[in-house]
């Protein structure tokens, strides 16, 4: 994988391996397995049902992976829409979805062409 692109965009890769105990191909694999997490999508089908509920659940388990893998662009801009949703307030969450999207979405992206450089 490709370290410094991906320090680049906010994902803190010495972190990451250090949390799984120095063990970089093991960290590098949890990392590609990020993208088929069903979390993500599981959030945008709770709030778009405004199933808040579901939607806390989802966000909660993406915040704690993506706090794992020490992806703070992702835990960043989650950590709000947590917060709105365990307290019942969905349009809140829905006003930081796209801040959240957009770095999801960058993340997916850097993995995806780390793991094709490796």
């Amino acid at each position: 994988m490709n370290r410094e692109k991906m320090q680049a965009i906010g994902i803190d890769y010495d972190e990451g391996v250090k949390r799984f105990a120095g063990h970089t191909n093991l960290y590098e694999k949890f990392v590609i397995k990020f993208i088929d997490d069903p979390s993500y999508q599981a959030l945008i089908q709770a709030m778009d049902a405004d199933d808040v509920e579901n939607a806390f659940r989802a966000a909660h388990t993406l915040k704690g992976i993506a706090g794992n893998l020490s992806f703070h662009c992702i835990t960043e801009p989650l950590t709000p829409m947590v917060e709105a949703l365990r307290t019942g307030n969905l349009e809140a969450a829905k006003e930081k979805y796209p801040a959240l999207k957009f770095e999801y979405e960058k993340v997916c992206a850097c993995i995806r062409a780390s793991a094709d450089e490796g």
